[in-house]
């Protein structure tokens, strides 16, 4: 892939520049990406000929289709990626889909929170976990799975007929049996009850499963079986009988599609309302072995079923872990070639990407677009009610921001949290602002709600966070009108959040706005909700506030005191702990100087000379 990108100068000021530069794009194939004033990307396509794409997006208006016009109209700059071929160019373009999240493409909804099985063949005695991203470390990965509880039951039934650890490697140091153990649920290779050449075997097994060869795997254990009873070995061969029967009866759940023994995924497609959702199929060798679910969003009326499944299929194999020799779409895509390359590339062997228009597969299209459909009903049903339910009840936990700046200097964001209407200061954060140049309050907002949010995340997937971070509030409130939150509720839908009730309280009339509404609400003056959110967002304000001051004169007296030789971070934190100010440090003696330690005459001298 080539390296060599373009960014445009702003649009809106050099009209006459954009003209010539997009005359200069490449004859090349590459990505193209649309930013905002903002600098966020909102839109990513590929081309095989950026001079020739790129240009039609900044045609009249009244040629281009609806969506297409809204968001040339959001566009402020432009950058192209060459690359060297399409395929590259295809590829790019669902990782930087995946990456910038932008809000005028279709995109898989909440893709942060798919499941992966992580299987790491490459370690001696390895455990099986659910991991929220597949890696490059050489373990085997199984996935995406979108719906948890049904993973980790799948999980258990293998787990009670090919045991294999889970406990961490921490207590598998420990180097004795644990209960599971004794429960037929780990051969506790921990305590050497199990050589490691015998439980490889028995992790090939429950990857032969996940692969979908349950054929395999019983196959395998009536082997075991057998060479067991020779050896008259009763007990183990009942084992292996036992286990044998409950995979059997798996099996036996899995539906026999006779379609040949090809693995096959199909892709069932819903629409309405600007949202869509897809069910998946999963075929592998003859039997219906997998069906999830994916929610789409950033769709309009004008594109169709076939652009649909385009997008939502090249995103999906971007991060799945197998590729099927056939897969099936009930319309036939644009980039369908295109996409047959790359995935026959990715499996080392050919992949069709084909529309059956009669016979079992074409009967499951329209199961799963069946599925999909009653999917997206139930989430309308469900979304209907919590948001009844949110309306009707008192939120325990809130949590509300704000940002402090002078013009863009000493950036900061407070988060303070309010449980049952009283404060809670352990769980009150404060945040520098890292990422973001200039004085852009949106933008510094969605820095720190997408860092509080990932902490989230982090300790959804078992890793260890602070309380403050762990839990998810039942409100968010923003300092700020209708632009803080349409900011705010773009980083919570991107990050899967948007069932989070989010408020934005506006200082001038104390006036509540909510997502989706252009009235604002106005509580009664003298009424105690009216009080509450008040105290919240001041405490919000005060913290922000507290802490931007702080900040101020920690970096002021870094400034003031910067390139004295002998003064480093220590010291100088030293001296603000001794005087509390810069005006008490020029106002001190020599000898006062020197009194703190690590502080010599020189020094000391220095400091005088400089204040």
């Amino acid at each position: 892939m080539a390296t060599a990108t373009q960014k445009a100068a702003p649009i809106t000021e050099r009209p006459e520049y954009l003209r010539e530069r997009l005359k200069a794009l490449p004859e090349t194939p590459g990505v193209y990406l649309m930013r905002d004033a903002q600098g966020r990307v909102i839109y990513a396509g590929k081309a095989l000929s950026l001079r020739n794409r790129v240009p039609n997006y900044f045609q009249a208006s009244s040629v281009l289709p609806e969506h297409i016009a809204a968001m040339v109209a959001r566009v402020y700059e432009f950058e192209v990626i060459t690359t060297a071929t399409e395929k590259e160019a295809l590829v790019l373009e669902q990782t930087m889909i995946k990456r910038h999240r932008p809000r005028f493409n279709i995109r898989l909804r909440d893709d942060k929170n798919y499941l992966y099985i992580k299987l790491p063949l490459n370690e001696d005695f390895p455990r099986v976990t659910l991991v929220r991203r597949p890696a490059n470390d050489g373990a085997r990965y199984w996935g995406p799975y979108t719906h948890a509880i049904a993973l980790r039951t799948t999980l258990k039934t293998v787990r009670r007929v090919i045991p294999y650890r889970s406990c961490k490697d921490s207590e598998f140091a420990l180097g004795r049996p644990c209960f599971y153990y004794h429960l037929n649920l780990c051969s506790a290779p921990c305590a050497g009850f199990i050589n490691r050449e015998d439980y490889h075997e028995q992790l090939n097994q429950v990857a032969s499963f996940l692969d979908g060869r349950s054929d395999h795997v019983a196959r395998r254990l009536k082997e075991q079986m057998q060479a067991a009873a020779d050896k008259l070995e009763y007990e183990a061969a009942a084992r292996y009988r036992d286990r044998l029967d409950a995979m059997e009866r798996m099996a036996e759940r899995q539906k026999v599609l006779a379609m040949g023994r090809y693995d096959q995924d199909l892709f069932g497609l819903a629409r309405a309302d600007g949202q869509g959702s897809v069910r998946v199929f999963s075929v592998r060798e003859g039997r219906l072995s997998g069906s999830e679910n994916f929610d789409l969003v950033g769709l309009d009326k004008e594109q169709s079923d076939a652009d649909i499944l385009n997008a939502f299929v090249s995103q999906y194999y971007v991060n799945a872990t197998h590729i099927p020799k056939e897969v099936f779409v009930p319309a036939a895509l644009p980039d369908r070639e295109l996409i047959e390359q790359w995935l026959t590339e990715r499996r080392g062997s050919n992949v069709t990407v084909r529309v059956p228009q009669r016979g079992k597969q074409r009967e499951l299209l329209q199961q799963a677009a069946a599925n999909a459909q009653e999917t997206m009903r139930q989430l309308r049903i469900k979304l209907d009610y919590d948001a009844d339910r949110t309306a009707s009840t008192l939120p325990v936990r809130i949590e509300c921001y704000d940002i402090s700046n002078i013009q863009g200097k000493y950036p900061v964001g407070s988060m303070v949290v309010f449980e049952d209407g009283r404060p809670k200061p352990a769980h009150y954060r404060h945040f520098r602002i890292k990422t973001v140049q200039g004085a852009n309050d949106f933008a510094m907002l969605q820095e720190v709600l997408r860092r509080r949010f990932s902490r989230h995340a982090r300790s959804e997937e078992g890793i260890p966070e602070e309380p403050s971070f762990s839990h998810l509030p039942d409100l968010v409130l923003i300092d700020g009108g209708k632009g803080q939150l349409s900011a705010a509720r773009e980083v919570m839908e991107t990050m899967g959040l948007s069932s989070v009730s989010t408020f934005g309280l506006a200082k001038e009339q104390e006036e509540l706005f909510r997502p989706g509404q252009s009235e604002p609400i106005r509580l009664p003056i003298d009424s105690e909700a009216l009080f509450l959110v008040q105290r919240v967002r001041d405490e919000a304000h005060r913290f922000a506030i507290t802490f931007h001051r702080v900040v101020r004169k920690k970096d002021a007296f870094v400034s003031v005191l910067d390139g004295i030789t002998g003064l480093g971070p220590v010291r100088r934190r030293a001296l603000l702990r001794q005087f509390g100010s810069i005006d008490n440090i020029r106002n001190a003696t020599v000898e006062e100087l020197m009194a703190v330690k690590g502080i010599t005459r020189p020094v000391a001298v220095a400091i005088k000379e400089m204040l």
